[in-house]
């Protein structure tokens, strides 16, 4: 169903997410060498238009034909050459020892976490030696934990299935960093911040965010 949602999300001329790159992206891009790079849900594609005009050959995924047209749309007012792929990040096929940089950025939230563990793994193998994750996840701390916990339906630790049929994941203390356990860590914060986007007015969310390396 988040297809649904984020296509009716990104209908809006306006862009969802803001035009300018996330700040975790945006700050620890610069530690993977340029080379190929993927960014895995990609929505209306702030940080892939980023790391294409930081000289990655970048292909994005994401399930939103309307996110991926408006990436598109912009990526030809600057000249930038993308290859965005509409599909499901669950099901992508990450070749091995292929990218320099694999973005995960406030995907895994929206997947299970069973589910995440499985991306996760992929992008472990489909990282070149000496490859960057970027990757963000929200946490228990966000205000929602307790609201998905009493109105909806929990299908495994963390993973709750909301009445429309979304799923969404909060994820524990330190949790996103056994996903990625044997790579070398390169940054991890875990933080409250207020935020504002989508029209919705500010509002809170509990993130942990990691950077790490392939040895």
């Amino acid at each position: 169903m988040w297809k649904e949602s984020f296509d009716e999300k990104y209908a809006s001329r306006k862009l969802y997410w803001g035009n300018k790159p996330s700040s975790l992206v945006k700050n620890f891009a610069s530690l993977a060498q340029t080379g190929r790079a993927l960014d895995l849900g990609m929505g209306e594609g702030r940080d892939t238009l980023f790391l294409a005009r930081q000289g990655f050959s970048v292909t994005g995924i994401d399930h939103s034909e309307v996110g991926i047209e408006k990436c598109l749309s912009r990526a030809e007012k600057e000249g930038l050459q993308v290859n965005a792929i509409i599909g499901d990040v669950r099901k992508f096929k990450i070749a091995r020892a292929k990218y320099s940089l694999i973005v995960a950025n406030s995907l895994f939230q929206y997947i299970t976490k069973s589910e995440a563990q499985g991306v996760a793994r992929h992008i472990m193998q489909g990282l070149k030696k000496g490859g960057v994750v970027i990757a963000s996840v929200f946490t228990y701390d966000d205000p929602r934990y307790k609201e998905f916990k009493r109105k909806t339906t929990e299908l495994e630790p963390g993973s709750f299935l909301s009445v429309n049929g979304d799923i969404y994941s909060l994820y524990d203390f330190r949790e996103l960093l056994c996903f990625f356990d044997p790579l070398r860590l390169l940054y991890y914060s875990e933080y409250d911040y207020l935020h504002n986007h989508g029209g919705r007015g500010e509002h809170w969310h509990g993130v942990a965010e990691l950077v790490a390396r392939r040895k």
